[in-house]
């Protein structure tokens, strides 16, 4: 009864205070490890996002840049203009021009700032609440160009230029992801007129691998879903359905865990089963009950201990102690209260009991503790780690070691780290750490292991020896992770820091590298170094005639066939478009690189064969040679630069080694260039119009267009003084347009007054070759209805004739299908011959003045005259005599037959308001 009673009042009561402790600390426990795991997935979710930022980051430098050239080239042409509308594929569009150039249907700009990777650009008009493509290089399902289509007025992009705003991120662009900027494009009254574009598609290459070796848990898995709730990757051995079935989980059997993502309107999601984590929690606590367990035992024995002492020995002081003894302890109160007692009395046992249980509950606790931190560190490690005895076998080794080297945990213990291909290409590596004087010390390196199927993978390898209280030997503990995966991509992401994405030659930045070693190597070996640079003639040719696709492999080939003859210590770089540099190292003589220069010219101009299609091509190459030219590394390749242009300029096809004078003399040309860009934009250029007149009657016939440019330093300039420096530049495209479209203003002027007449214009050969000549043409006569294009008569150089005999041929035919007249200019002064007099559908041959001039004092001068105007009279072409002077000169030619002249001793050239005054006086023309 004595002891029911004590059980009823003191040991029930404590048992049960114990149970409810241990439940709620094992409620708290399970709940934290719940929530440990949900916060390791928000962490891995934040990871992925930080990936895909970065992902996204490797692009961003290309948008800006490529923007900013967009902006640029545009404001070279002029200021953002609406003048009227258009016609594009049937449909009236807003004439979006910059400055006077119409951009409809252009695709130069568009075309120059993405011609590198795999980038897309373009020009938007404001129609109203639309924004519609009217430069592009976005190709439709069908491969052509997306005109006139309209940006998606569902997208995210147009929200933001109806406010007036930039949009940045990522867009789908048939069915790929494309980092994209769209800006608003305003007229000079602020107002949106248009907008800019440009893109570049995003590699997910290697975002898919990470993502697909990504998982969670046992069975858990990541899936990233776009805007749409679209899954765009996903855990590797996961189906699609599965994940869709999660995602969609009503019943809470999975735990989602999501992150945002705004820079690509991602969502990423973390999901695993709920009871998995249940069993996780469950499997942590199971140390912790174990030592509650232990601790209720020994609790319970120390209580029956002193009950027994209560019973047979003294008190040993007062009862109210005793209790209150009894009350901390069964509370769990084991703090110092500095109770004393005579000893061997049960309080003074109490007492004792109660310091030991202090004790014993701190160490258990901190052994618990540092137990639980240890297994769940060794356990959920990625890293693979593993133990060994003093002789070198393993005795443990976590789950992600069987992972990462394919051996089961059953199968490591007991053997060697070399026998499960650890360090397998270092076959003693594991004998050192154990003899010698480098034994039992920290090892720390990259060592390449051999999996299990039989293939190598990279580690990063740590090494620590664990030894006891006497400084003895005891075990070593290794750790390693496998790195294959990320040297590799270090490799590539190093790779395209410093080659070109298209020849993988290596670029300007890896080229500025070597330049500057090269240098160095050359005064310590007192050598020449060669710095070249390279610039392709032909090749605008051949992009504009078979596309970029055909351009693309020419470089490719190109790049293949000049490495292969250089040395290994040379280098060919590529800096943009056809445009390559080259070091060229080792020799000791001028003689010695212009041979090879010579042959690398040979190489350049053997046929390149591209799907069944040969192209041929030449090149310009400008050379400086280090220490002659004692400058540092950027002067050099500018110096290399300036001789490529002197080479250029002279005719191609040849090399040419830097010189001063070369250089200010190329430097002028830019100068002139400079200043020829600000004379269009300031309307400093002008025409002058001369009178062709009939020899035969006197009538009118035509006014020859004559470009004039008021410099204001040096005067009144004609053609030839600034025109040679811009004909091989895009420049003389728009200045030939801009001469067509005011030649048509003027006739249209003067037929509003009563004068009808014909007007001739001068082109290029570079502009009469271009791809939309014919279309810019007849938009022109669009636009001027009230001049029929028999009013205009388009001469060319017998040279350009000749440069590409069967594509001129091809533009004149089309031209004179809307009704245009073709005169060939200086016919005589250049490479004529019988077969372009018979061949070419032109309508005029103009004599070079330079025969007309001696034709009173030169009888050979004379008969060629003579010859020409009989040949075209058999030919059926009317002739123009040029520079004609004298009265004398106009009576032998209508002799001859020729059919109309013009030169000073008709008139000058005049301003277009004077031209109804002089043909009111001088129409019919009297030879005098």
């Amino acid at each position: 009864m004595k002891h029911y009673t004590l059980f009823k009042k003191i040991l029930l009561p404590l048992a049960a205070f114990g149970l409810l402790i241990g439940f709620i600390s094992f409620a708290f426990i399970f709940n934290h490890h719940l929530n440990n795991i949900e916060a390791k997935a928000h962490e891995e979710t934040q990871k992925l996002a930080n990936l895909l930022v970065t992902a996204r980051t490797l692009v961003s430098e290309h948008v800006l840049s490529s923007m900013a050239l967009l902006k640029q080239y545009a404001s070279v042409e002029g200021a953002p203009n609406i003048h009227g509308v258009t016609d594009m594929l049937g449909t009236q569009v807003p004439n979006l021009r910059f400055g006077d150039s119409p951009q409809t249907g252009r695709t130069i700009l568009v075309d120059s700032v993405t011609r590198i990777g795999s980038g897309t650009a373009t020009i938007f008009v404001k129609r109203g609440q639309q924004f519609l493509r009217i430069a592009t290089n976005v190709k439709k399902a069908d491969g052509s160009n997306a005109f006139g289509t309209e940006l998606n007025p569902y997208g995210k992009a147009i929200e933001k230029l109806q406010k007036n705003e930039t949009y940045y991120g990522v867009v789908d662009i048939l069915g790929e992801a494309y980092l994209s900027r769209y800006e608003p494009m305003h007229d000079d009254q602020g107002r949106v007129i248009g907008a800019w574009y440009v893109g570049y598609k995003l590699d997910f290459n290697a975002i898919d691998q990470a993502i697909r070796q990504w998982g969670f848990l046992e069975k858990g898995f990541v899936v990233i879903t776009d805007g749409r709730g679209q899954i765009r990757f996903l855990t590797g051995g996961i189906p699609k359905k599965q994940a869709l079935a999660a995602l969609e989980d009503k019943q809470q059997h999975w735990k989602k865990v999501t992150k945002e993502v705004p820079e690509w309107d991602f969502k990423i999601n973390i999901l695993y089963p709920v009871n998995e984590a249940y069993w996780s929690a469950l499997g942590a606590l199971s140390p912790m009950m174990i030592i509650a367990l232990i601790l209720t035992l020994v609790v319970l024995m120390a209580v029956v201990s002193g009950l027994q002492r209560f019973v047979l020995n003294p008190l040993g002081g007062e009862p109210e102690t005793a209790k209150l003894l009894l009350m901390r302890i069964e509370s769990g109160d084991f703090a110092e209260d500095h109770i004393a007692a005579t000893p061997d009395t049960l309080i003074a046992n109490m007492v004792k009991m109660r310091r030991r249980l202090r004790e014993m509950v701190t160490q258990i606790q901190a052994s618990a503790n540092h137990l639980k931190v240890s297994a769940s560190v060794f356990d959920h490690a990625h890293d693979a780690i593993f133990i060994t005895d003093e002789r070198g076998l393993i005795v443990q080794c976590n789950p992600s070691f069987s992972v990462v080297t394919g051996y089961p945990q059953a199968e490591a213990i007991g053997q060697s780290p070399a026998a499960l291909g650890i360090a397998c290409q270092q076959p003693d590596f594991f004998q050192a750490l154990y003899e010698g004087a480098q034994a039992f010390q920290e090892w720390q390196g990259e060592v390449w292991n051999r999996h299990h199927h039989g293939h190598d993978y990279l580690v990063e390898l740590a090494l620590s020896p664990v030894m006891n209280q006497a400084g003895q030997f005891q075990h070593y503990v290794g750790l390693f992770s496998d790195i294959t995966h990320a040297k590799e991509q270090q490799n590539m992401l190093e790779h395209l820091a410093y080659h070109d994405v298209l020849t993988q030659l290596p670029n300007r930045v890896l080229f500025s590298s070597r330049l500057q070693q090269a240098l160095l190597e050359a005064e310590r070996q007192q050598s020449l170094v060669a710095i070249c640079y390279i610039d392709l003639d032909d090749f605008k040719i051949v992009n504009d005639q078979y596309g970029h696709e055909f351009g693309d492999k020419l470089l490719m080939q190109l790049a293949n066939r000049l490495t292969g003859i250089l040395k290994p210590q040379d280098t060919l770089a590529r800096l943009g478009g056809d445009e390559f540099a080259m070091l060229l190292c080792g020799g000791r003589t001028q003689t010695e690189y212009t041979r090879l220069l010579k042959k690398l010219l040979s190489a350049i101009e053997k046929p390149f064969s591209i799907d069944k299609f040969k192209f041929s091509i030449s090149a310009s190459i400008g050379y400086t040679l280090y220490p002659i030219d004692h400058n540092p590394p950027d002067t050099l390749l500018r110096h290399a630069d300036h001789a490529m242009y002197h080479a250029k300029t002279h005719g191609g096809h040849q090399c040419h080694l830097f010189d001063l004078a070369s250089a200010q003399q190329s430097q002028q040309q830019q100068l002139l260039l400079r200043d020829l860009l600000n004379g269009i934009q300031n309307s400093h250029i002008k025409l002058v119009y001369q009178p062709q007149v009939c020899m035969q009657t006197g009538k009118l016939f035509c006014f020859e267009a004559l470009l004039r440019w008021q410099h204001p330093l040096r005067g009144l300039l004609y053609p030839n003084d600034f025109l040679n420096a811009v004909e091989h530049t895009s420049l003389i495209i728009d200045i030939g347009h801009w001469v067509i479209e005011e030649s048509l203003r003027q006739l249209t002027e003067w037929q509003a007054q009563g004068l009808h007449t014909q007007v001739s214009v001068n082109i290029a050969a570079q502009h009469l070759m271009h791809k939309q000549f014919t279309e810019q043409l007849a938009s022109l006569f669009k636009k001027y209805a009230n001049i029929k294009p028999q009013q205009l008569h388009i001469e060319i150089t017998e040279s350009a004739a000749i440069s590409d005999f069967a594509r001129v041929n091809r533009v004149i035919q089309q031209c004179q299908a809307l009704g245009v007249a073709f005169s060939i200019d200086d016919f005589g002064s250049g490479y004529s011959s019988l077969i372009y007099l018979r061949r070419l559908p032109v309508d005029i041959i103009k004599i070079d003045q330079s025969f007309i001039h001696n034709m009173l004092s030169n009888q050979e001068d004379l008969a060629v005259i003579r010859g020409v105007v009989m040949l075209c009279r058999e030919f059926g072409r009317k002739v123009v005599a040029e520079g004609v002077e004298k009265a004398e000169q106009a009576h032998i030619l209508a002799e001859l037959g020729c059919d109309y002249a013009q030169g000073f001793g008709i008139s000058r050239g005049m301003p277009g308001n004077k031209v109804i005054e002089w043909a009111s006086k001088h129409d019919p023309y009297q030879f005098s």
